[in-house]
C-alpha cells in the first residue's frame, strides 16, 4: 500500500479517562507508539505539520486534525494535549537538539531526570538551581535563548507529567 503521504497516524491509545490523560508523559508515549514509523515528535512536527490562524494543520487534515486525531483511537481528552504539543514543537526552533542534546540526550528525557519546577521556576533536581541562572553561564546561549530554553524546557517538563516532580 502506498504511504498516505506526510502525515499517517498519530497517536493511538485506546481509552484513558480525563484524570488519567492529565498524568500521561506525552513524549513516553510518542516515543513507545509512534517513533518507529515517524521519528522523533519535534522532528516530526517541524517537518509535516503547520500552525495557521492558531490552528494545526497536517499535509492531509487541513480543515481539522482534531477530527482526524479524535477518529483515529485518540481520546479527547488526549487530543488539546497532543495539538498542543505538536503545535509548540512546529513553533519551536530545534535549539535544544541543536546546543544541549548532544550531551544531554532528548529534551523529554532530561526534563524527567533532572527538571523539577518548584513554585513555578524551573530548577535542577540536583542542584536546586534555576535553570534561567545556570544556562546563564551554560552551554554559551545567548540572553535571548537561555529565555527560549527555558521556555521549552518548562513546557517540556509539564509534557512528561510526572506529578511528584513538581513542588
Amino acid at each position: 500500500m502506498k504511504r498516505l503521504g506526510v502525515f499517517l497516524i498519530l497517536i493511538v491509545l485506546a481509552r484513558l479517562s480525563p484524570a488519567a490523560a492529565a498524568d500521561i508523559d506525552l513524549h513516553h508515549y510518542w516515543d513507545q507508539r509512534c517513533k518507529d514509523c515517524h521519528g522523533h515528535a519535534g522532528a516530526f512536527a517541524r517537518r509535516f505539520l503547520r500552525v495557521k490562524n492558531g490552528n494545526l494543520l497536517g499535509a492531509h487534515h487541513q480543515d481539522d486534525l482534531d477530527v482526524f486525531l479524535r477518529n483515529h483511537y485518540l481520546t479527547d481528552a488526549l487530543v488539546a494535549p497532543v495539538s498542543a504539543m505538536l503545535m509548540a514543537q512546529v513553533a519551536t526552533p530545534p535549539l535544544y537538539g541543536e546546543k544541549c542534546a548532544r550531551c544531554h540526550g532528548t529534551a523529554a528525557e532530561f526534563a524527567r531526570k533532572s527538571l523539577v519546577v518548584r513554585n513555578g521556576v524551573l530548577a535542577g533536581v540536583s542542584s536546586v538551581r534555576s535553570v534561567a541562572d545556570y544556562l546563564a553561564s551554560h552551554g554559551g546561549l545567548g540572553p535571548a535563548e537561555v529565555r527560549a530554553m527555558v521556555d521549552t524546557l518548562t513546557r517540556v517538563r509539564n509534557e512528561v507529567s510526572d506529578p511528584g516532580k513538581s513542588r
